[in-house]
């Protein structure tokens, strides 16, 4: 990439690359894609996406596939898939240490086998048998059977396939779901917040809590029931407040087996009902023919930017360095975005403004690419950016990528296409994180400066031009910026909000190709008009909050938080519906003290106990945390199985788990820590204090108590 040639050694065997290119390391000669795979190499070479054309004769050599082709030639094609797709679950003792049965729903099917030694009655919808070797030998003969090209579930790798796994271990017998008879392998992740991954040869296994993850798809609480009652409006089949789920689905497998059977059969239908409410495989599929992962490693962006450019810079006969290889660019320090000071207080009719994909439109309008950065001061008329990288004016890859996504996103939205929508949208997002990112083969910390140093002058600049319209900027971040319209009438706000972005989008191309030479694809967007709009101060400050703030969206008139307690999953439910509620009154002019009183009343008379589990998750095994405990670290060592996101209660005697809950809550704390945070800023625009406010009747009550 630097120009210079290099010369290409080719091995007997793939396995033989890693030692050369070691011994060459060591002494201290470079190396170039010396440490991708040989099969992710191959598929580049051919910029093999997802549809494969295969021209070969097949022959029969007994592995288990349909069709084995010898050397064949391959090409790209277009293939349409549409996956068959089933979901499975497993109920287990407390320990995971026994089977109690596996359901199975989906392609017609939804069924329990149930491992029963005592041949007890079950219904219709579940099968019995004596041991756990049969029931897992059944249970691969469905899938032989059925011949699914996607299995799902939830946290079905991490649990339902390693504790099958190992159960079957213990059973003698081999764990085969695939299309041959090889045994399920499962690639635990590396890193406490990366996915594990499973291999079924001819299959995929897709883990909805992954999909969701990956996708960005934001939920308080990623557990089946929560994030079912939040789609689909339905939960787990469990009774009442569940303290500890696996003692009762023990205790329905052992008195209550119809029960048990609705219970686990439930569970899959919810994971594959879920799956496909959000359309999460066809977006995986649209993800894995953009970027040529296999569907199980959309999510991994830098991998991804690998296929995707490393494609295009093969046709132009240019290499990239290995990975941990010593030809990397001088690291500095990446800066972010701006984020312009907010101006705390009520507003009327408010006007948000963003750039739209700014960080893409940046590099395609600033030709910013690993090849065309110019390290060295000769060069005639490069592009100087504000962080005083040169970049040429030649053509590069980056940027041709970039038009080629913004066009097909936006055919994608004139078709009604949201799902490709979302997938080229997350592609386009992920390319500054990864030239920011050390581990990628392109890290460049001057480019990355580039594109986050342009964002930061055309947020400016947009403050600026507003600013010199008379208007008052109230607050920018990143990509966006806040004004207060001046205009009385909500619905000829709304209207003159689109003719200003028209008009500043014209002066910003006229700038752009001024200032640098270049065509500007840079486009700010009339996103909101809020008819009511609040910014909140620091707590125990006047300066505002932020990425913090309130607003009534027009004409919708729907309440919109970002960056609050609601929006928050660390915070309450008890919270998020007190702050939810508080602001509606105040954006419709509606009391709030009454309903303040009333709602601390109902908390302190323990009527609201339900709402005050608290969840937060681990960002690092339960044993690291040494110096600092917090709560919910605490709570989670009380936890005979913890997962990565505590659900918790603060009770009289300390941070406890929901499942191991051995005192009443603390509800005065949740009064001070809870209400009155979210409480205060609304308390505080009205001119009212919360003492005044929610004390009132609980004095009166003290007083009362005294009088008895």
């Amino acid at each position: 990439m630097a120009g210079n040639p290099a010369a290409k050694v080719i091995v007997h065997l793939p396995a033989d690359t890693l030692p050369i290119r070691d011994r060459l390391h060591a002494e201290s000669v470079p190396t170039y894609e010396a440490d991708l795979r040989f099969p992710i190499s191959y598929l580049i070479d051919k910029n093999i996406r997802g549809g494969i054309g295969i021209v070969g004769i097949p022959d029969d050599r007994g592995f288990g596939a349909d069709l084995v082709f010898t050397n064949p030639e391959i090409f790209p094609s277009n293939a349409r898939l549409n996956p068959r797709v089933l979901s499975f679950d497993i109920e287990t003792d407390p320990n995971a240490r026994r089977l109690l049965a596996i359901a199975i729903h989906g392609l017609g099917v939804d069924e329990v086998l149930v491992v029963d030694p005592e041949e007890r009655q079950l219904p219709k919808s579940a099968v019995g048998y004596r041991t756990e070797r049969e029931a897992i030998e059944v249970f691969i003969k469905r899938i032989e059977i059925l011949d699914p090209d996607v299995l799902t579930g939830w946290n079905v790798i991490d649990f339902d396939l390693a504790v099958l796994a190992r159960i079957a271990r213990r059973c003698r017998i081999q764990l085969s779901l695939g299309r041959t008879d090889s045994t399920v392998q499962i690639r635990e992740a590396q890193g406490f917040f990366a996915s594990s991954q499973a291999i079924v040869h001819g299959r995929v296994v897709l883990d909805g809590i992954a999909l969701i993850r990956g996708a960005f798809m934001p939920f308080k609480n990623y557990s089946l029931d929560a994030v079912s009652r939040e789609v689909l409006g339905v939960g787990k089949a469990v009774e009442g407040d569940v303290r500890d789920r696996a003692e009762e689905i023990l205790d329905k497998y052992n008195n209550d087996l119809p029960g048990f059977v609705h219970y686990a059969g439930t569970d899959a239908r919810l994971a594959l009902e879920i799956v496909n409410k959000l359309q999460l495989i066809p977006l995986a599929i649209k993800r894995s023919t953009l970027t040529g992962m296999t569907m199980d490693r959309v999510s991994a962006s830098v991998a991804s930017f690998d296929f995707v450019y490393l494609s295009q810079l093969r046709r132009k006969k240019i290499v990239a360095p290995s990975v941990n290889s010593a030809n990397y660019h001088q690291r500095e320090v990446h800066s972010g975005g701006l984020v312009l000071q907010p101006s705390p207080g009520m507003y009327q009719n408010v006007w948000t403004f963003d750039y739209k994909s700014l960080y893409p439109s940046v590099i395609r309008t600033f030709n910013i690419d690993p090849v065309s950065y110019l390290a060295g001061p000769e060069s005639e008329d490069p592009i100087e950016t504000t962080n005083t990288a040169r970049i040429s004016r030649d053509p590069a890859i980056l940027p041709s990528i970039l038009d080629t996504l913004f066009e097909e996103r936006e055919a994608a939205k004139r078709e009604g296409d949201p799902v490709a929508s979302q997938a080229i949208k997350i592609l386009m997002n992920s390319f500054y994180g990864v030239l920011a990112t050390p581990v990628c083969r392109f890290h460049n910390a001057k480019l990355a400066n580039a594109i986050t140093s342009f964002g930061r002058y055309f947020l400016r600049y947009a403050k600026d031009w507003f600013e010199s319209l008379d208007y008052q900027v109230l607050y920018g971040d990143t990509d966006s910026v806040f004004v207060e319209s001046g205009i009385e009438s909500d619905s000829e706000a709304y209207e003159i909000g689109s003719a200003r972005a028209a008009d500043f989008n014209q002066e910003l191309s006229a700038h752009v190709e001024k200032q640098w030479s270049v065509e500007s694809k840079l486009t700010l967007e009339f996103e909101h008009l809020y008819s009511k709009f609040f910014l909140p101060a620091m707590r125990k400050s006047k300066q505002g909050a932020r990425k913090r703030y309130a607003g009534m969206e027009y004409p919708s008139g729907q309440v919109e938080f970002t960056g609050m307690e609601v929006v928050r999953r660390d915070w309450t439910d008890l919270a998020k519906e007190v702050q939810r509620e508080l602001f509606q009154k105040l954006f419709t002019n509606e009391p709030v003290d009454e309903y303040l009183r009333e709602y601390v009343r109902e908390l302190r008379a323990g009527n609201l106990d339900e709402k005050l589990v608290y969840r937060k998750g681990l960002r690092k095994p339960l044993s690291k945390y040494t110096k600092v405990i917090p709560p919910h670290v605490a709570a989670g060592r009380k936890m005979e199985r913890p997962g990565k996101v505590i659900e918790y209660l603060i009770t009289v005697d300390g941070p406890e788990p929901i499942d191991n809950l051995q005192h009443p809550p603390d509800r005065e704390h949740y009064v001070q820590r809870q209400i009155r945070p979210v409480a205060e800023p609304v308390l505080a625009a009205l001119g009212l204090d919360f003492d005044e406010v929610a004390e009132r009747y609980y004095q009166q009550d003290l007083f009362a108590n005294v009088e008895e």
